[in-house]
């Protein structure tokens, strides 16, 4: 793990990715896009299809996956309708790595591909305060996505309001895009190996910080 050295300023923001960076997502929803394909459109979906769509925002990767075989919002009920057999988990230690946060007295936000609302279940069914959080920004809250730097536009001018900088923020998410994004828009970024992305892609990309589990991110802190 690459380690902090004491001239790294600790941060008064960290925001998370939030699927397969705070949640087991991937192998799971993977089976739950699966079985949506097949029970109500009839289509086998491979592996392949499921990677080369998977963190695209989720109504574009929806409308991909279910080859646009019905109306957004009814390929929407559709997936909901199978959600509970396919229920997201906390990856191990990232709740009390949030409550380690809040300990010491640092805010918390999660930018996701996810939409608002399901970000929201996921983010309570894990046992984290929403309230608490210092805001939630899904794909459907904003007109940019990852890799587009401007993903944080909205989240930047609503801290800068209250004096929080570039320079006061780490993103921590799990695949290049997230790097991509984050480092666009100048934040310090934190990668974890717990997506697709291994600890060699990142390094490869320039991510100066590369995780191998969550529970690391506190010694990152000066």
């Amino acid at each position: 793990m690459t380690r902090a050295t004491p001239t790294i300023r600790e941060p008064r923001v960290v925001l998370f990715d939030l699927d397969d960076t705070l949640v087991v997502t991937a192998k799971v929803k993977w089976a739950h896009h699966k079985a949506v394909a097949r029970r109500f459109y009839d289509i086998e979906l491979t592996d392949a299809e499921l990677r080369l769509h998977w963190g695209r925002p989720f109504d574009a990767m929806i409308r991909a996956l279910y080859r646009d075989s019905d109306t957004l919002e009814r390929m929407r009920e559709a997936n909901l309708s199978l959600e509970e057999d396919f229920l997201k988990q906390p990856l191990p230690g990232a709740v009390d790595v949030i409550h380690e946060l809040w300990r010491r007295g640092i805010e918390v936000g999660v930018v996701t591909s996810t939409n608002r609302s399901s970000a929201l279940r996921d983010i309570e069914r894990i046992g984290l305060r929403t309230d608490r959080l210092t805001l939630l920004q899904g794909a459907d809250d904003s007109r940019f996505h990852k890799p587009d730097p401007r993903v944080f536009d909205s989240v930047l001018a609503t801290l800068g309001e209250r004096g929080v900088g570039v320079d006061d923020i780490w993103y921590v998410g799990d695949a290049l895009i997230d790097h991509t994004a984050a480092t666009g828009a100048k934040l310090r970024f934190v990668g974890v190996s717990t997506g697709f992305c291994t600890r060699e892609t990142f390094a490869r990309a320039g991510a100066e910080h590369i995780l191998d589990d969550i529970r690391q991110l506190p010694t990152l802190l000066p």
